[in-house]
């Protein structure tokens, strides 16, 4: 048999730069990804709230026109306020700007979902099987790797976040004709896509830390699952607690009002009193919790409620349900209101400041888990 010595030959092909080689990365890793049955099943499910939000976009741009078509949505539409109905053209920034405050709201617990699913393997992997000597023996930066792993969670984010929320406003132009809308609502789209850029950054950078800490992908989703579900659970519960104590405080605060004569109806005064007596205490509590709220610091332990916070912040929701509180005829009633849909108003740069340092960190647990191996390349 003949031996063929074929030695080096020079490759005469086009080099690329170092710009898209993240995307080989990212590629492959989304291809393996989808073939998980369970995740495919929860992005149909995230895409429930993008349907909900398109439907009330376009629904409203046919309130706004008064179409015919929109008589089988107004029925759904009482518990709005009627002047909100009556004019919805004056309305019609807050109402999107709830409206994707909504969306956002089950998209971000969607996202954890999607970030634990799709999150803890990315580097853990590597690492246990050992693969990133061969990474980086090709041609293939440190920078390119963790550009190329975060890329994948930038993709399938996207897919609930950003893509949902420019779907849903082309249909809400489509559906207003009024060329007026696009400067009203654009804006509103910028904070959006803004607010799903933050969200990818920071929970993507932080689970790719996650993942770099330890070769079982198991161990990395149950630190996920505490830093998201454990922080919003004592969260949650602290808030709770003190609610509760307001609530306490205002009551005993309340003046009781006097026992009524005793007589045949003595029942059903003392019945009365004691229901006018807790609404006061209640209205007292609705108070003091609205006048706390931008003092209280509990939300910023759970993670989500510091991302929430941002949201709030970027989309205004806690100044759109403000000028809808106008609207109610007595402050007890705003008060209501406003307690029970407005969320925390402490001042949005603390949770910013929390965020940074958990994005800083996420960098330093990357760049410190990979350095040794960079010099393999």
């Amino acid at each position: 048999m003949p031996i063929i010595d074929q030695g080096y030959q020079h490759w005469s092909g086009e080099l690329s730069g170092h710009t898209w080689r993240w995307l080989a990365v990212t590629r492959q890793g989304i291809k393996i990804t989808l073939r998980n049955r369970f995740l495919r099943y929860v992005l149909f499910a995230a895409w429930v709230p993008a349907v909900a939000l398109v439907t009330i976009l376009s629904a409203w741009g046919l309130l706004e026109r008064k179409s015919s078509m929109v008589s089988t949505f107004i029925q759904f539409m009482r518990f709005m306020n009627p002047g909100v109905v009556a004019d919805p053209r004056y309305y019609r920034v807050d109402i999107w700007r709830l409206s994707y405050g909504y969306f956002l709201h089950f998209e971000l617990f969607f996202s954890m979902i999607l970030i634990l699913l799709v999150g803890p393997s990315l580097i853990s992997q590597d690492l246990r099987v050992n693969a990133l000597p061969l990474y980086f023996s090709r041609p293939l930066r440190r920078l390119d790797y963790f550009v190329g792993k975060l890329g994948i969670i930038v993709a399938f984010l996207g897919m609930v976040l950003i893509v949902p929320a420019v779907v849903a406003y082309i249909f809400g132009l489509l559906f207003s004709l009024d060329i007026r809308v696009i400067p009203d609502t654009l804006g509103i789209l910028l904070e959006v896509v803004a607010y799903g850029l933050i969200i990818t950054l920071s929970a993507g950078t932080l689970i790719l830390a996650l993942s770099g800490l330890s070769r079982n992908s198991r161990y990395v989703a149950l630190m996920w699952l505490g830093l998201w579900f454990v922080s919003s659970v004592v969260s949650s519960v602290l808030e709770g607690v003190y609610h509760q104590q307001m609530r306490y405080a205002a009551y005993a605060q309340t003046p009781q009002i006097q026992e009524s004569p005793l007589g045949s109806d003595h029942n059903a005064a003392k019945t009365r009193h004691d229901w006018v007596a807790w609404q006061k205490s209640q209205a007292a509590y609705r108070a003091a919790m609205l006048h706390d709220r931008q003092t209280d610091w509990r939300p910023l332990i759970s993670y989500t409620g510091d991302l929430s916070r941002i949201e709030d912040h970027l989309l205004g929701l806690n100044d759109a349900w403000r000028k809808l509180a106008k609207l109610e005829p007595s402050i007890t009633a705003r008060n209501r209101l406003l307690a029970q849909y407005t969320g925390p108003q402490f001042p949005w740069y603390w949770s910013g400041a929390v965020l940074v340092f958990l994005f800083g960190l996420s960098l330093c647990i990357l760049n410190l888990s990979i350095r040794s191996l960079d010099r393999l390349k």
